[in-house]
């Protein structure tokens, strides 16, 4: 745990060094965006759990509006705010469901020119939990928990368009009990 956040520390810095020093060579905007520009779009999201994560909730899909800031010609900073909504996971009579509110920030390298074709991504951020368990018998019982997750993932930027394909855990504190596999679409639909 306590590496990951080192990496993710030393990440952020170098990033934000890069930032920095490309900055005082832009000079065809003024004020915060000086050199950069910032973009807003909508990302849409299919989820797999895996592992023991299946056992507590099956598929399910979500939406996220996201924000991208240009730092670097290839490199921007990111953010996506969403929700992930899951159906149930039914094992004999009972049945379970954790929906999720995802709070990302991150970096997202672009490997052509232009911002466009294939680029990586990593985020890290907080994961708002909606646990939901119904036994067989007697009350259903709920939890809301925050977590602190993180993930990686690989996609392809056309135009305004995007697709993309994630790894992620909601939960580093249970690092291999809460991993998802996300894909989905995205669409960027206006910046400054």
């Amino acid at each position: 745990m306590k590496k990951a956040i080192a990496y993710i520390a030393c990440l952020l810095l170098c990033t934000s060094g890069a930032a920095h020093a490309e900055r005082t060579h832009a000079a065809h905007s003024h004020g915060f965006l000086r050199g950069h520009s910032l973009s807003f779009g909508l990302d849409t999201e299919i989820g797999v759990p895996l592992g023991n994560y299946a056992d507590a909730s099956s598929v399910g899909g979500g939406a996220a509006v996201t924000g991208e800031l240009t730092l670097l010609e290839t490199l921007s900073a990111t953010m996506r705010v969403g929700f992930e909504a899951h159906t149930a996971r039914d094992i004999g009579a009972t049945s379970s469901h954790v929906h999720a509110l995802p709070i990302l920030f991150g970096t997202k390298y672009y490997l052509g020119p232009e911002r466009a074709g294939v680029f990586g991504a990593f985020e890290a951020g907080t994961f708002l939990l909606m646990s939901s368990f119904t036994p067989a018998r007697g009350a259903s019982t709920s939890s809301t928990d925050l977590r602190f997750g993180l993930g990686a993932g690989i996609g392809f930027q056309q135009d305004r368009w995007n697709v993309r394909v994630n790894v992620h855990t909601q939960d580093v504190g249970n690092f291999g009990n809460a991993f998802m596999m996300t894909g989905g679409i995205g669409y960027e639909f206006g910046g400054v």
